[in-house]
C-alpha cells in the first residue's frame, strides 16, 4: 500500500472530518476516549490555550484517499522541541513512517530539534503513551492501541520518560498504615488541618490547587505555565464529577499547603456526546463508586511527609466505602510511586517518547 501524508488547515473541511473520524474507526466503543470538541477547537485555533502555540495537523491517506494515520505537530516559541500528539494509526508501519517522517520534516523546518510525544498540544490537555494493561480505560487515562509503542519505536522514537499507575483493591475496614497514620496525627498536632472540598468551596479550592500545582509541577516534562483563569476554566467540569469526600485540602492556618484530588472512575462515559443512557450511567456511578481515580496530589516542600498523611486520610475514607482505587500517572521514581506498594494489585506503565 502506498501512502501520502498531507498537512492541512482548518478550512479543509474534508481533511478535518477524516482526522476527527479516524479514532472511531480504530477503537471499540468502550475504549474510545476521544474528545472531539477539543480536537476541533485546537485545529480551529479556538481553544482557551491556543494563544500559547501553533498547531499543524497532518493526515496520512491511502490509495483510496481514506485516513490511515494522523497527528498534530505543536510548536511553542520558547521550546526547542516540537510536540507530536493526537497520534492515531492503523497497524501498518508504512503508514506510521509516512506520518512521522512528514512530522519530523515539518518540525525541522520550523527550527525545532526533536519531536516529543505523545503530547496533545499541552501538558494541561493530555500526554504520555499507554504501554500495557489494555482493555478498558479508566477516567483521565491516556489510552491508545496496543501496537502504538511498537510503531513509534520502529519510526525512531525512544523512551525519554516513564510513568506508572498503581491499582489497589478495596481497603479492609479498619486497616491503616501505622507510619502514615502517625504522620497524620503529628500534622494535626502541629495545627495542620485537612478539609474536604464542598460545592460551596469548590471554586476557592480550585484556585488554591492552581497556585500549588504551578509551583510543584513546574519541573515536569512538557510543563507550560497557564493563568489561573485558564486553569479554572479547564478544570471547571470537575465540579460535576468530583466526590467531595475524596478531596483533601491541607491548610496551615489559612495558607493552603497540600492537596489530594480524586474522582470516581467513570471509564469513558464523559467522552463523546452525552445521551440519556450515558447520563444515567454517570449518575449511578457517582452515587455508588466502585473505584476512585487519584488524579492529583501535591504538598509544600516545607511540610515533609504531608503527602503520606493525606494519603492515609484518603485511605480511611476508602476503607469506609469499600471502593478500589487507582493512583494515576505518577512519574517513575517519585516517592509517591511506592506508597502502599505491598497492597498493590497491579501496575500500569506509560511512556513519553522523543525522536531527535
Amino acid at each position: 500500500m502506498n501512502y501520502r501524508a498531507i498537512r492541512f488547515t482548518a478550512d479543509n473541511k474534508a481533511a478535518l472530518e477524516q482526522f476527527l473520524l479516524l479514532p472511531k474507526k480504530l477503537y471499540r466503543r468502550e475504549e474510545l476516549v476521544q474528545d472531539e470538541q477539543t480536537e476541533r477547537q485546537l485545529i480551529m485555533g479556538e481553544h482557551i490555550l491556543s494563544r500559547y502555540f501553533k498547531v499543524y495537523p497532518i493526515l496520512v491517506l491511502d490509495e483510496q484517499n481514506k485516513a490511515a494515520a494522523r497527528c498534530v505537530v505543536t510548536v511553542y516559541p520558547d521550546k526547542e522541541c516540537a510536540y507530536f500528539g493526537y497520534f492515531e494509526c492503523i497497524d501498518d508501519m508504512a503508514a506510521a513512517e509516512a506520518l512521522v517522517e512528514r512530522a519530523d520534516r515539518l518540525a525541522k523546518k520550523l527550527g525545532k530539534n526533536s519531536l516529543v510525544g505523545p503530547v496533545d498540544c499541552s501538558f494541561w490537555i493530555r500526554y504520555r503513551l499507554k504501554a500495557d494493561h489494555f482493555g478498558k480505560p479508566y477516567t483521565c487515562e491516556p489510552y491508545n492501541k496496543e501496537y502504538y509503542l511498537r510503531l513509534l519505536e520502529g519510526c525512531g522514537f525512544k523512551v525519554c520518560g516513564e510513568y506508572i499507575s498503581n491499582k489497589f483493591p478495596s481497603v479492609p475496614q479498619g486497616e491503616r498504615n501505622e507510619k502514615f497514620a502517625g504522620l497524620l496525627e503529628d500534622f494535626e498536632q502541629r495545627g495542620i488541618h485537612l478539609e474536604n472540598s464542598t460545592p460551596e468551596t469548590f471554586d476557592k479550592c480550585l484556585k488554591e490547587v492552581y497556585g500549588m500545582m504551578i509551583e510543584l509541577y513546574s519541573g515536569f516534562q512538557t510543563f507550560s505555565k497557564i493563568t489561573e483563569d485558564e486553569f479554572c476554566e479547564l478544570f471547571f467540569p470537575l465540579r460535576y464529577v468530583v466526590d467531595h469526600s475524596m478531596v483533601r485540602m491541607a491548610y496551615d492556618g489559612d495558607k493552603p499547603v497540600g492537596f489530594f484530588v480524586s474522582v470516581p472512575d467513570f471509564g469513558n462515559a464523559f467522552c463523546g456526546k452525552l445521551n440519556v443512557s450515558k447520563l444515567a450511567k454517570i449518575v449511578g456511578i457517582k452515587r455508588h463508586p466502585k473505584c476512585y481515580i487519584m488524579m492529583y496530589m501535591g504538598a509544600n516542600s516545607d511540610y515533609h511527609g504531608l503527602g503520606k498523611a493525606m494519603s492515609e486520610s484518603v485511605r480511611e475514607t476508602l476503607s469506609q466505602n469499600g471502593a478500589e482505587s487507582v493512583s494515576a500517572l505518577i512519574r517513575e521514581g517519585k516517592v509517591n510511586s511506592g506508597y502502599y506498594a505491598h497492597l498493590m494489585e497491579c501496575r500500569y506503565r506509560y511512556v513519553l517518547l522523543e525522536r531527535g
